[in-house]
């Protein structure tokens, strides 16, 4: 299950950033066409698997998504519930998808990711962005930017689903890249959310 108004919010950054979705446009359905769009992206593989999450959020009270659950699996927490914080575990599942041997110890950990690739000043397509909060760390990838500056981020566990955010660049403590070549962000006018719940 997918929020579909989180699945049109990702259909207009992909038609913002130049692609093409012609039959369907931004009807709230990750289907084949918008999934094309996000393989014909000039973007990491990686950015393309984390796009093609959105819209997966978590099950209310005391059942659990099955693919959060999935996320959880690709570390070395034992987590069965979705209401444990899962930003680090969809990176790491992200990742694992991509065939990235990551080397992050403990990568269900957000902070953890501080340690991934190779740091860099600007973040550009596919950076992975890390901040603190309350009682501990929130990690997403870096896709665009909008107008007022604020970057825009994919990222899962963001107001409890795998969505784009809009963040302020100052709260990051670290920007990390993993491929040498650097894509430059896209500017956009795009609305989403800024109020962001991340535990």
């Amino acid at each position: 299950m997918r929020n579909k108004n989180t699945v049109k919010q990702l259909q207009n950054y992909l038609l913002q950033v130049g692609a093409k979705l012609p039959k369907f446009g931004a009807d709230g359905d990750l289907g084949g066409e918008t999934k094309a769009a996000i393989d014909a992206l000039e973007a990491p593989g990686y950015v393309k698997i984390a796009l093609k999450e959105v819209g997966i959020y978590e099950v209310p009270g005391k059942l659990h998504s099955a693919r959060v659950l999935e996320y959880h699996a690709t570390t070395a927490g034992k987590y069965t519930e979705d209401e444990v914080s899962w930003c680090a575990s969809f990176i790491s599942w992200v990742m694992k998808q991509a065939g990235i041997d990551h080397g992050i110890k403990v990568p269900e950990r957000a902070k953890e990711w501080s340690n991934f690739g190779y740091a860099v000043n600007e973040p550009s397509l596919g950076s992975i962005a890390v901040k603190s909060r309350v009682g501990g760390g929130h990690v997403c990838i870096v896709v665009g930017k909008r107008k007022d500056g604020k970057l825009l981020c994919v990222g899962g566990n963001q107001n409890n689903e795998v969505n784009i955010s809009a963040y302020d660049k100052s709260v990051f403590e670290s920007f990390r890249n993993y491929d040498k070549r650097q894509i430059a962000l896209t500017t956009i006018d795009i609305n989403t959310s800024t109020k962001i719940t991340e535990a």
